[in-house]
């Protein structure tokens, strides 16, 4: 059985930004592990900035004459406080976190009447819950997005591009993608990190081989063509919001098929500063994801009112060598007044794409002042292998054609490969008719990096898709006029106008390695 996601590739474009910010870490206490996702607001306003998962935050630095303090909040830690002039303008803070678990491992829960309620019974409420905890009405949110890869073994950020969007959503009664309205107020490439066009290819999910074929594919996954662009289809993801409908493979849609989807287990308890969460761990039924694919991952529900405050959901291919993550949402929402409300959104998928240095010859030529065949490599072929002329065969009208030698060419990257002087006879004049009667196979070659000729390899990536919840407004109406296209790439939408307060948004760029 195959798992569905949903995957759009972005054109990208644009300049950068340069704004003065107050750079910031969150770190364990502990164990000085980074604390990704936390919370870092404006005390006492709904103003903020999540962290990313290297646990890294930027503020900007006029916020010091709105606000006194921060207040940085995050499941399983204590909430914290820190005075904005306590926080350093020109270098990298490191703020500790302390975890909040094992202090109140002996806090009395005050909902015992659920003490023996079964977890798939506690996730049942939670999701029968979802109409009461969250949002019926008109409300809205300005955001940062970022989408960017990573490759198997390598740490740094490759083609990252940036967004400031605003999300007008009429309320959860509401269908999310036929009535949500979005604004985009800035787009960029973020030229501060590397470009690698080899795996902005868009998505064609089928292996290549030897030339032929696809170059870029999830492994065992199907790409729905729902359409939207890349923002649309992460907030599709969101399986909370769009809980009455289907979001993705084994969630399907919430409200029918995730209990029943999954095996339940409870947890012990976990805490935001001292508000008791559910900890509930599952995993997919067999039954359900085959034998091949699986999911599990685990879910936060507040006690008494079952609210949902954070989904963790990892979807796996199994196969005889490995177990491979197929794709990772982290979902969380945080509780302003009396409802829940959208933190963040991250979402992870893995793919595969051909290596751009894979050994391959780029072309051949025949010259006659040579008599033989020059042929150019995309890289040095190692020596032994490619003059030895047992390697090559080249047939002309499906007669074989005799090579005398083989040599080195003009560069490092040429190899001549020489005819004996009887076959000059046996060439045409035109040099058209001569093309579609050659045939050549070359075989054995490696390169100096010892790859060989023509096979294909592939390289490992992680695409992300992030939003992360900066300024939310509970009481908006969604009545504003937007020129958004849903259809198209955010790089190829017009950003709007707006009155730009520095209160409103940012753009919270990772930190660079070397700023650390």
């Amino acid at each position: 059985m195959v798992s569905v996601i949903f995957i759009l590739l972005a054109v990208q474009a644009m300049e950068a930004q340069d704004t003065e910010f107050i750079k910031g870490k969150l770190m364990d206490s502990e164990t000085g592990e980074p604390v990704p996702f936390a919370t870092v607001k404006l005390k006492n306003k709904m103003v903020g900035v999540i962290s990313n998962a290297e646990g890294d935050f930027q503020l900007p630095k006029k916020f010091k004459s709105l606000a006194e303090a921060i207040e940085i909040s995050c499941i399983g830690y204590f909430t914290k406080s820190v005075s904005l002039d306590d926080l350093s303008s020109n270098q990298l803070n490191l703020i500790k976190m302390q975890l909040s678990t094992r202090q109140l491992g002996e806090v009395v829960i005050s909902a015992k009447k659920t003490k023996g309620l079964a977890p798939h019974r506690i996730v049942e409420l939670a999701i029968e819950n979802i109409s009461r905890n969250f949002p019926s009405k008109a409300f809205s949110y300005v955001a940062y997005y970022r989408d960017y890869q990573f490759k198997d073994k390598e740490s740094e950020y490759v083609n990252l591009n940036e967004a400031i969007v605003e999300v007008s959503d009429k309320g959860f009664n509401f269908n999310d993608q036929l009535t949500t309205q979005l604004k985009l107020y800035e787009y960029k490439r973020n030229t501060d990190f590397r470009s690698d066009s080899a795996t902005e290819i868009p998505y064609d999910n089928k292996p290549a081989y030897f030339g032929r074929g696809k170059n870029k594919f999830i492994p065992n996954a199907t790409l729905s063509p729902l359409g939207g662009n890349e923002l649309s289809i992460l907030r599709l993801h969101d399986a909370i919001r769009n809980y009455t409908i289907y979001s993705y493979s084994f969630v399907n849609t919430m409200r029918e098929d995730f209990v029943a989807n999954h095996f339940f287990k409870r947890e012990e308890a976990i805490y935001l500063d001292k508000l008791a969460l559910y900890c509930i761990s599952f995993e997919t039924r067999p039954s359900v994801s085959g034998t091949v694919n699986f999911a599990k991952g685990k879910i936060y529900i507040e006690k008494d009112n079952y609210a949902i405050h954070k989904i963790e959901y990892a979807c796996y291919n199994r196969t005889m060598r490995e177990t491979q993550l197929m794709y990772d949402i982290q979902l969380e929402y945080a509780r302003r007044d009396s409802l829940m409300y959208l933190n963040y959104i991250s979402f992870n998928n893995f793919f595969k794409t051909r290596n751009e240095n894979d050994f391959r010859m780029i072309d051949a030529t025949f010259e006659r002042g040579l008599n033989g065949f020059v042929l150019n490599f995309n890289n040095v072929p190692e020596t032994t292998s490619a003059l030895n002329r047992n390697n090559y065969e080249f047939k002309l009208a499906g007669l074989p054609l005799e090579i005398q030698r083989v040599e080195r060419g003009e560069n490092e990257k040429q190899i001549i490969v020489v005819l004996s002087k009887i076959e000059e006879t046996r060439f045409l004049k035109d040099v058209a008719e001569l093309s579609s009667k050659l045939e050549f196979d070359i075989k054995n070659i490696r390169d100096i990096d010892n790859r060989e000729l023509d096979k294909v390899t592939f390289s490992a990536v992680h695409q992300f898709r992030e939003l992360f919840v900066q300024r939310l407004d509970t009481v908006k109406s969604t009545d504003f006029n937007s020129h958004f296209i849903k259809d198209i790439p955010l790089s190829q939408n017009v950003p709007e106008s707006a009155e730009r307060r520095v209160w409103d948004y940012w753009m919270n760029s990772p930190l660079k390695k070397s700023s650390q």
